[in-house]
């Protein structure tokens, strides 16, 4: 047996005795690898007389049938078959068929047998992998004709016509210098369907029949499992190919399948079929179409492998190892690989792939710790190239398709935080000046689309962004006071905040005036904002406090002023502290509570589910008197501090 499927050595494991009478049967099955190392099953038929009780025995589109009926037979007969299989036992006519079955189970000790490599397979495979002497970046794969679990997905293991492809493919990658694996593939393809006679738009549940594949859609391919040439199980993360870049003896078939899903009619588009099938692979790679998968596989020691080249001054060797991951290393930018990246850059020999090796990362996110990454890229590359590098991110934030980032997060300031500890880091690891001020001018041309979206946001969205984005203003002020040529960046900062008093209201801006007192003499614009912001706060304190049983919504931005929310307002506006009870549609009702919480006043809302139309009954804040004196005493504060 074992020469007869191609092993080196075979153990028999007792399973079963099956005893078959007229009429009975075994449906179609297939076996289970019930032992470490087993590959089939012997079934070993007695001689008992008995007509029928065919075995029939399927893998793929290939079948065997093995007839053991006989009247006067003396001897055993037996057939052995790999546990992928599917088999059924046909019905016995007469008498009694009797079979002891066996486990074949290759020995955990059996060696591998030595295959020289063909010539003819060799150059072929030599042409596969380096094309026009090239080394390829993608990994060659080739799918098996049997079907292989987990537990059994080893060399040693190999079923059939796969053990000797396996190992001559094998021995010619061991001479070619590849890197090998068995992997596990999980084929996925979606197509639309069709049915055997027409139908109408909507179907019901009792018309014609099963859908089935028209025209394919989409197909994918991930490699999740994986054994290295050794024979070691190794952790890595799955390996999306396309199914077009894999060869194969076999089509992938049903005796593959092992799920599939039908979506009906859904309005936009018509009926879809998804299968799902499961193959072995051998995976043969170069060591550059290795390192590639790598960065899919297992990124961080990837990234580890390439600074240790890095390190060690092999430039030209960096380069084409990170040549096949190039587009994925891109898409991996993220803001804590930045060092790891700027170091990369100065080992690379070519400034224009440094260069794009680090013009994903965004500037915004950068911090103090993140300067030295920067000056060692100058120091490698050149204050040009450093510039160059700067204004590719900066132009990234300047563009206007980038709007929506201001939109979504109108609290995130277009410049790194804290700004001017950034400046700060920057001067103290010797940037050049221009890079710094071209750093500067940036922050102040980004304030207007920084600023752009504020207007169209609702009254409470804009009051909950306003301290955060002041207190980043007051940043920008501060570090630009750390540049010498700083009155002209200033006054600019200046006049654009005193152009929006409603998102930088005086009364807002205490910090701001503060930070601004030392340039008092070279900046007249910063002692007058100065002068207003005081004025401000004196006016503001003037007026005389509410007594604390008086509720009275004032200064507050109103979102709508309908003649629904004209009622709120005018009852938020009176002094009174009992609720307002408004029975309303459900539409009027819900404008009228959406429009009070996008405004800047606080309330709490409850719906009275009672009578025709329901109730919205709108209370005031219990805390209002404490949160007006808090307020008082702020302004106290501010103007004790300013004057």
């Amino acid at each position: 047996m074992a020469g007869a499927l191609g092993l080196a050595a075979l153990e028999l494991r007792a399973h079963k005795l099956l005893v078959y009478g007229p009429g009975q049967f075994f449906k179609p099955h297939q076996d289970t690898e019930k032992h470490p190392g087993m590959v089939g099953t012997l079934s070993l038929v007695w001689p008992s007389a008995h007509i029928g009780g065919i075995l029939r025995v399927q893998h793929g589109d290939a079948q065997e049938l093995f007839a053991s009926q006989h009247l006067r037979a003396q001897t055993l007969r037996w057939c052995a078959f790999y546990a992928d299989c599917r088999h059924e036992v046909l019905p016995v006519a007469e008498g009694w068929r009797v079979v002891l079955t066996f486990d074949l189970v290759v020995p955990a000790t059996a060696a591998q047998p030595g295959t020289p490599a063909h010539p003819a397979l060799l150059a072929a495979l030599r042409d596969q992998c380096y094309p026009q002497g090239q080394p390829s970046t993608r990994p060659w794969v080739f799918l098996l004709d049997h079907e292989y679990s987990q537990r059994g997905l080893r060399w040693e293991l190999l079923k059939g016509d796969d053990r000797p492809r396996v190992l001559a493919l094998r021995a010619a990658a061991q001479a070619l210098g590849l890197q090998m694996y068995l992997a596990l593939a999980e084929i996925h393809e979606n197509w639309t369907a069709s049915y055997s006679a027409p139908r109408g738009r909507y179907r019901d549940a009792y018309d014609d029949g099963d859908p089935e594949p028209d025209e394919l859609i989409d197909e994918d391919m991930t490699l999740d499992y994986w054994v290295d040439a050794d024979g070691q199980v190794v952790q890595r993360k799955n390996l999306s190919i396309r199914p077009t870049q894999t060869e194969s003896f076999t089509d992938t078939g049903e005796e593959f399948l092992v799920n599939q899903e039908h979506e009906g009619y859904m309005g936009n588009y018509g009926d879809t079929l998804d299968y799902w099938y499961r193959r072995a692979a051998l995976v043969l790679q170069t060591p550059e179409a290795h390192e590639a998968s790598r960065f899919v596989t297992e990124f961080d020691a990837a990234l580890a492998d390439a600074l240790r080249l890095a390190r060690s001054g092999a430039g030209a060797a960096l380069a084409q190892r990170l040549a096949g991951a190039w587009e994925l290393l891109l898409r991996s930018v993220s803001q804590g690989r930045w060092n790891a990246y700027a170091e990369l850059a100065c080992a690379l020999p070519d400034g224009e792939q440094a260069r794009a090796l680090c013009e994903k990362f965004d500037w915004t996110q950068m911090q103090s710790a993140d300067v030295a990454a920067m000056a060692r890229l100058a120091q490698r590359w050149g204050d040009d190239w450093l510039r160059a590098l700067v204004q590719a991110w900066l132009q990234v934030l300047q563009d206007r398709n980038n709007r929506w980032r201001w939109t979504n997060q109108p609290t995130l300031a277009p410049w790194p935080q804290p700004l001017p500890a950034f400046i700060q880091a920057c001067q103290e690891a010797a940037l050049a000046p221009a890079l710094v001020q071209q750093m500067l001018q940036a922050c102040v041309a980004m304030l207007a689309p920084w600023d752009e979206p504020e207007p169209a946001r609702s009254p409470a969205q804009r009051m909950s962004g306003r301290t955060p984005r002041i207190a980043q203003i007051t940043d920008l002020a501060m570090a630009l006071q750390r540049f010498p040529d700083k009155g002209g960046l200033l006054q600019k900062l200046i006049l654009h905040v005193r152009a929006l008093p409603a998102l930088y209201p005086l009364l807002e801006l205490p910090a701001l005036a503060l930070a601004l007192r030392p340039l008092w003499a070279a900046l007249p614009q910063a002692q007058q904002l100065h002068a207003d912001v005081l004025t401000a706060l004196q006016e503001a304190l003037a007026e005389p406090p509410l007594a604390d049983d008086d509720h009275s919504y004032l200064g507050v931005q109103w979102a709508c002023r309908c003649a629904d929310c004209t009622r709120a307002i005018d009852w938020a506006l009176a002094p009174t502290a009992a609720p307002l009870t408004l029975a309303m549609a459900e539409a009027r009702r819900s404008h009228v509570e959406e429009s009070l919480q996008r405004s800047t006043g606080q309330f709490r809302f409850e719906t009275l589910k009672k009578g025709s139309p329901y109730q919205l009954v709108i209370r005031k804040s219990e805390d209002l008197p404490l949160r007006r004196r808090q307020l008082r005493e702020r302004w106290e504060g501010d103007l004790a501090a300013l004057a």
